[in-house]
This record gives C-alpha cells, sequence and structure tokens, in this order.
C-alpha cells in the first residue's frame, strides 16, 4: 500500500469534511495534495460506487468505511501510561493529533474517553518517551503514540479546547477503524452534521 493510498485516503477525508458538493475539483485537488487528473478519475470511481454524485457524498457512512478499510496503519505504534496525558501533550504545543475517543468526545461527547490515541511526529516521539520513563509507564495503559504513514494527518490537525484534534475526515475512519460503539459515533457525527 503506498503513495496511490494515500492519495485516495486524502480526496477521501476531505469529501468526507465538505460533504455537502462544496468542493470544486480543482480545489478538491489542491486540498488533498494530488494532481487534478488524478481526482477526477478517483471521484468516477466513487460515482460507480455510489459513493459520490461529483464531489457531493452521497452515503458517508459507506464512504468511511472504505477510507477505513483503505488507509494504512501507523508506522510505528507505542502503548504507554501518563498519569495526565493531556497535560502532556499540551506542553508540546504542536507535533501530535489526538484522534478517537478522546478526539470524539471533544467534537461530539458522545463516546467515554477509554484511551488517548495521539498521532506524532518522530521527534515528538522520542521526546514524549523521554518523559514517560521519568514519570509514567510503558506498555498497555491510557496512551497511545503513532506515527502516521501520512504526516499531513498531524498538519491538518485544528485546536478545539486547547488540544490538538485530527481533521473531521480523519477522526471519522479512526473511529471506523476502532469498531464497535465508536461506528455509531460516525453515524451520530453525520446525523449532527458535526464539522
Amino acid at each position: 500500500m503506498g503513495r496511490t493510498n494515500i492519495k485516495n485516503v486524502r480526496v477521501i477525508k476531505r469529501l468526507l469534511e465538505k460533504p455537502g458538493g462544496e468542493w470544486t475539483k480543482y480545489a478538491l485537488a489542491k486540498a488533498a495534495g494530488c494532481a487534478q487528473p488524478w481526482v477526477i478519475e478517483y471521484l468516477r470511481g466513487l460515482e460507480k460506487r455510489g459513493l459520490v454524485d461529483g464531489t457531493k457524498v452521497v452515503d458517508q457512512i459507506a464512504l468511511a468505511k472504505l477510507g477505513a478499510s483503505i488507509a494504512r496503519g501507523p508506522l510505528n505504534t507505542v502503548e504507554c501510561h501518563h498519569q495526565h496525558p493531556v497535560e502532556l501533550l499540551k506542553a508540546m504545543e504542536s507535533d501530535y493529533a489526538v484522534t478517537t475517543t478522546y478526539a470524539e468526545n471533544e467534537v461530539t461527547h458522545l463516546l467515554f474517553r477509554t484511551r488517548c490515541d495521539v498521532y506524532v511526529t518522530e521527534p515528538a516521539m522520542k521526546w514524549l518517551l523521554e518523559r514517560i520513563r521519568k514519570e509514567g509507564l510503558l506498555g498497555r495503559g491510557n496512551l497511545r503514540l503513532m506515527i502516521p504513514c501520512d504526516p499531513a494527518v498531524i498538519t491538518e490537525a485544528s485546536v478545539i479546547h486547547e488540544l490538538r484534534i485530527v481533521s473531521r475526515g480523519q477522526l471519522m475512519l479512526d473511529l471506523m477503524k476502532e469498531g464497535g460503539v465508536c461506528v455509531q459515533a460516525v453515524e451520530e457525527m453525520v446525523k449532527q452534521d458535526v464539522r
């Protein structure tokens, strides 16, 4: 799974962020960091599947499931425990983006915060691991650090309640990958049209 899938996933995420057909094909290509002919061809394929009509999303849930199924997992993952994971992240200011239940709770408040899943850059991972060795524990705990295969996951993040949260599209894909009640949270996001 190479560069092609990263481009496809970026297109899907942008469509999920503005599902009402607001994108022009040129703007969508620019936002996804892809060539316009590539986006036009990919949209044709999505139209044949009945997921989109032009740049308007016909079925957000099905599109999110497709995106989750083709998205590549993190390059590296470290599970650990820290007594105050949110304060630890805020000390970094950038180079991270929170996802899954913590992020969803900041956006729609439907899910209980079970584990703080965070995309980080490689330098941030090193810094965090140093802090965790001093203040926390390595091994399965309340914090999962992940280096994404697409660095745009971190740069696309926005600040909500003083916490850097992944984009709406990325959040939807990550929740779909988690499965279970997280899928219901995506369905609620679509119903509430949370952006």
